[in-house]
């Protein structure tokens, strides 16, 4: 066995024996069943440390080049050469094809459009795009502050799994925090979650089969249409009228389908903004109740209230638990926490405990210590003013901005009470246009409106969000928007 050691090369003596014995295998200089020098004999042939060319066997018969049993011989075994590279090959022959073929198959297309969202912001582009908060609000020191109270923890529960419902101490700042909005709840009705994306999932991962009818507005939280596709059931869209979901559509659907479950926002709803009145978030309750059908009320934007009276929770008036509440820290402080909570009956929150124990364990402990801090401190509740004397005025700036500049041949719009967001309905010939495109190239990130609809929709709009922007941000993006409006064609 030919092997030379060159102790004057940058290489280690341990990487040019592993080096040089793997190359005469796999070159086949080396057959299967050669019986290898013993470890002392090498050492001396090449005068190297005996311990050296142990370590350089260990890590041979790790990578699977070399066999021994004890009082043996070390020989070289046959073995699998690694793959340098992945070369093509035909369409029959690959392994995946065969393992997905009746795998469902998600919309690369509209699920790559989250990627792009969450990708590093071009400065010349102002974005109306991210529904996400504006980090530069936020006020780093107190986050800091939380962040060493966190680690100085004398039990240091920081570096451990956490309860799979959710940090104690976190789920009764939650509770506290959710009677503010009317909703009576105790610790055995919370359970906290990666973000309200992973509370629909173990929502639907619970209850919901494929023979199952889900109703959801239409338009609709973009990221429930995969998921609804995902698990097959069968949609039921209620369109949204300008004082929210139509109840009127959602009564002749439960004449004709056992419904399961009915999802809805019904304060600041994403992406209309329009908010449910307090008559028809009665009426709804009620028939759900009636009808045995779950209610997933989303609030993400629920603190953020600007104008006139906007109503409490559905879950506020839910006397028999047909109601799933979902919260989240994304939309109002930070989305990287990924932390949401679930407000349920307990029997509901067991099962959904469960099932996320099976799945992940627990959410992020550290983030969890952290923000009970920043809720403990009255940070949060801080924070959420701020945020409401900010944006108010912002959503004044952007309101006004519509009305100076916006083509009133071209566009309409509904003012909404409170969150992020502005819905534009257009009046455009744009049905070979791609909108996200055309209205970037005038540098303005905006969201297709048809990207929050289940079945494509016959007319064109745009999804507003002032999330990330701020006044002088605001007008001059709604300048853009205007001229890039007066380049479309009207619809006669």
């Amino acid at each position: 066995m030919l092997l030379s050691i060159d102790k004057s090369k940058g290489e280690t003596i341990f990487d040019q024996l592993v080096n040089q014995i793997k190359s005469l295998i796999e070159s086949g200089d080396l057959q299967e069943g050669f019986q290898m020098p013993s470890t002392r004999q090498l050492g001396i042939s090449l005068g190297v440390n005996r311990s050296t060319v142990i370590r350089a066997y260990e890590e041979l018969w790790a990578l699977g080049y070399i066999e021994s049993t004890p009082g043996s011989y070390t020989k070289v075994r046959k073995r699998k050469s690694l793959n340098k590279d992945i070369s093509p090959v035909s369409h029959g022959e690959i392994f995946w094809d065969d393992i997905l073929k009746e795998a469902y198959k998600p919309d690369y297309v509209k699920l790559e459009r989250f990627s792009q969202l969450v990708r590093e912001e071009n400065e010349h582009l102002i974005s109306f795009n991210r529904l996400e908060p504006d980090s530069r609000l936020i006020d780093v020191r107190l986050i800091n502050n939380c962040i060493r109270e966190s680690i100085s923890d004398s039990d240091k529960q920081i570096f451990s799994y956490c309860n799979p419902r959710g940090y104690e101490l976190l789920r009764r700042s939650i509770v506290s925090h959710m009677r503010l909005h009317g909703v009576n709840s105790k610790d055995e009705n919370i359970l906290i979650t990666n973000g309200s994306q992973n509370s629909l999932q173990l929502i639907f991962q619970t209850f919901i089969t494929k023979d199952d009818y889900v109703a959801a507005e239409s338009p609709t939280y973009s990221m429930l249409i995969p998921l609804i596709k995902y698990y097959g059931c069968k949609i039921l869209e209620i369109p949204v009228t300008e004082s929210g979901m139509d109840i009127e559509v959602f009564k002749k659907h439960l004449k004709k389908h056992p419904i399961k479950m009915i999802y809805t926002m019904p304060t600041f709803h994403n992406p209309t903004s329009v908010t449910l009145p307090q008559d028809k978030r009665e009426e709804l309750l009620s028939l759900c109740e009636k009808h045995k059908v779950i209610i997933i009320e989303d609030s993400i934007e629920e603190e953020m209230k600007y104008f006139g009276k906007v109503h409490l929770p559905i879950k506020s008036i839910d006397s028999h638990g047909v109601v799933i509440y979902l919260g989240s820290f994304s939309k109002i402080l930070a989305p990287g926490f990924r932390i949401g909570w679930i407000i349920a009956d307990k029997e509901c929150v067991n099962r959904l405990t469960a099932l996320k124990t099976m799945f992940d364990l627990s959410s992020n402990t550290f983030s969890q210590i952290m923000l009970y801090h920043f809720c403990k401190s009255g940070y949060y509740e801080l924070h959420i003013r701020k945020y409401l004397r900010v944006f108010r005025k912002r959503m004044k700036v952007a309101l006004k901005a519509l009305k100076t500049y916006m083509p009133a041949d071209k566009v309409v719009w509904q003012e909404p009470l409170g969150g992020f967001l502005i819905w534009l309905k257009l009046n455009v010939k744009a049905d070979k246009i791609d909108l996200e495109e055309h209205f970037q190239k005038f540098g303005v990130k905006i969201i297709d409106g048809s990207s929050f609809f289940y079945n494509p929709p016959k007319e064109h709009y745009l999804r507003l969000s002032i999330s990330k922007c701020n006044e002088e941000e605001i007008e001059e993006g709604m300048r853009r928007i205007a001229k890039a409006l007066e380049e479309l064609t009207v619809e006669s």
